[in-house]
């Protein structure tokens, strides 16, 4: 599929930055989840394995900070919550916090022994804050300055604002690279009717984790096309 005589289809943006701060509200998470349904119901049976590890509750609470359970429940339609009050806000940054120190862990030395949680001397450490922070943050679940908790999202390699998305913006987040990139195989598989064999999506934003998820994509691609093909005989 890669001869120098292909036709090239170049799409547009491919995604937004996956999980980050959107503002969305509970519609626009509601227009999102329509979206990718009525995507999903165009996909042929072959497709339905991969498309079904883009929303595993796993990895999307892993991306997202939201509990597994949580997940299946607002994928499923469940109310978001969406409360902004100062209390709730707080309640929600230091709970993301310690689900990072819980998910985010550190490979030991001798690796038979497995992965551990960072101790809080690590964290104050590799964030450059205080330990007493850390300890308050960790183990008396106390609300911080935004800048420690900014420092903190770094130390453990997630984008500025996750821990205060609220429900509706994280899972938008996520789903909105999701919706995109469907959508720009559905546009390929047009493509190939007209003689375009190769696709290209430039863009220089960041792919999160639709980049990670490549070979459920490329699964997807292929069943498409491999269904279009069918159909045309």
């Amino acid at each position: 599929m890669n001869d120098a005589g292909e036709r090239e289809a170049v799409t547009g943006d491919t995604v937004a930055p996956g999980g980050g701060p959107s503002h969305a509200s509970r519609g626009e998470l509601d227009a999102a989840l329509a979206t990718l349904r009525e995507l999903e119901n165009l996909l042929p049976q072959t497709a339905r394995e991969a498309f079904g590890a883009l929303l595993d509750p796993d990895s999307v609470s892993h991306s997202t900070g939201i509990e597994p359970d949580r997940v299946a429940a607002l994928l499923e339609g469940a109310e978001p919550d969406g409360d902004t009050s100062r209390d709730a806000s707080q309640a929600r940054i230091v709970a993301r916090l310690r689900f990072l120190r819980a998910t985010r862990l550190k490979e030991r030395a001798a690796r038979r022994r497995g992965p551990r949680m960072h101790f809080f001397a690590e964290i104050a450490r590799g964030a450059h804050i205080s330990k007493q922070t850390v300890h308050y943050v960790f183990e008396n679940a106390q609300m911080t300055s935004p800048e420690n908790v900014a420092a903190m999202e770094r130390y453990f390699g997630v984008r500025p604002g996750f821990c205060s998305c609220t429900e509706a913006e994280a899972l938008a987040g996520y789903l909105d690279p999701i919706v995109r990139q469907l959508t720009i195989l559905y546009q390929a598989a047009e493509a190939a009717a007209d003689g375009v064999t190769r696709v290209a999506a430039r863009s220089d934003r960041d792919v999160s984790h639709v980049s990670r998820d490549s070979g459920a994509m490329t699964e997807i691609l292929d069943a498409v096309l491999a269904a279009r093909r069918g159909q045309d005989r």
